[in-house]
């Protein structure tokens, strides 16, 4: 989809501190050796900060930085990839409360680690129908620091071809159809719901696992779901499947944006420790990997739902990319969902 008048007028994230992988391997934490081998430095740890209020520090200076008041926001939109508080609470509306305080609705987002491209994308239909100066905040965080999800390890028993270990982080952006200093040039979003037992394996979907309750073991739950498959060929074929959807949702966010390969800047996607997963998702593209975010990625873990406009941030505030620069943001998550967009930069963003 072409997004004509799509602009974001404020972004900004929140980085805990960094826990070197090296310190953690030398103190036995399982994983962190082969973390090391998978080329992490070091993870973004928020010890005992809720994932919510992650979010809310990353939506303040959003907010901060788009010139916008509070009441100008008509939308919010939350996202986390894991459990954000307690079970029958919602942390969209802490987000309103502690950002905002006004009665925009909050809204809260299920869709993993494309959660805040999706965010924008309904943010689009929102903005096209509300008043001028209106905006959209879109937030997401995650704090991986539980007994249920362990952040070295959590990935282990299933390939990923990225050697995921996760990061506590929080990212917002104010969206607006009026202006900003950088502009969202298309959106596209797909999904391979056929393989949303991927990520649920053999386990049943009553009673649901609570929150407190036994770890959650994703890349087990991955491998037997593989195990099943027990033919060699069908498996290979599945994992060209998700190269080929993915490769197909970027180059048409690419070809609406009416720019090419060769004219992306840089590119912006789910964090990596390895150059291998670069190399599958950007060379099909005709884009170097060098253009990816391999080296800020591996400095803070998987972030969730924030690595693509958490990197986006990154690259405006280091001078990385400038005005008339593109960058294309490319994710998957579980479901499978597939999301990607372009953005350019317009003028250097308010700091």
């Amino acid at each position: 989809m072409r997004t004509d008048h799509l602009y974001i007028a404020g972004l900004a994230a929140h980085v805990p501190r960094l826990w070197p992988v090296a310190d953690a391997a030398a103190a036995g934490r399982p994983g962190a050796e082969q973390a090391l081998a998978d080329g992490w430095t070091s993870v973004s740890v928020a010890d005992d900060t809720p994932a919510p209020e992650l979010a809310a520090e990353a939506a303040r200076l959003a907010l901060k930085r788009s010139g916008l008041h509070t009441e100008d926001v008509a939308l919010v939109l939350h996202a986390g990839t894991y459990h954000q508080g307690p079970d029958g609470w919602y942390a969209a509306n802490y987000v309103q409360h502690h950002v905002l305080g006004t009665a925009a609705p909050a809204i809260g987002l299920d869709q993993g680690c494309t959660a805040m491209l999706d965010g924008a994308r309904l943010a689009h239909g929102q903005l096209a129908h509300a008043p001028a100066r209106s905006a959209v905040l879109v937030s997401a965080a995650d704090n991986f620091g539980t007994t249920t999800l362990d952040r070295f390890t959590y990935a282990h028993g299933w390939g990923t071809g990225r050697g995921s270990i996760l990061g506590d982080a929080g990212c917002a952006v104010l969206l607006s159809a009026t202006a900003g200093p950088l502009r969202i040039r298309s959106l596209v979003q797909s999904s391979l719901s056929a393989w949303e037992r991927l990520y649920r394996g053999t386990e049943e979907l009553f009673p649901p696992g609570p929150a407190g309750g036994a770890p959650v073991p994703l890349g087990r739950r991955m491998g037997a779901y593989a195990d099943r498959v027990t033919d060699r060929d069908l498996r290979r074929s599945m994992a060209r499947e998700l190269m080929a959807a993915r490769t197909a949702v970027a180059r048409r966010a690419i070809d609406e944006a009416g720019v090419t390969a060769a004219g992306i800047t840089r590119v912006t996607h789910v964090f990596s420790g390895h150059p291998r997963y670069l190399e599958g998702l950007l060379r099909p593209l005709g884009i170097d990997p060098g253009r990816g975010v391999l080296d800020l990625g591996r400095t803070l873990g998987h972030l969730g739902a924030c690595d693509q406009f958490l990197a986006l941030a990154h690259l405006l505030e280091t001078g990385a990319v400038g005005p008339g620069d593109h960058v294309l943001l490319i994710g998957n998550g579980a479901g499978i969902s597939l999301a990607a967009a372009v953005v350019e930069v317009l003028e250097h963003p308010a700091r």
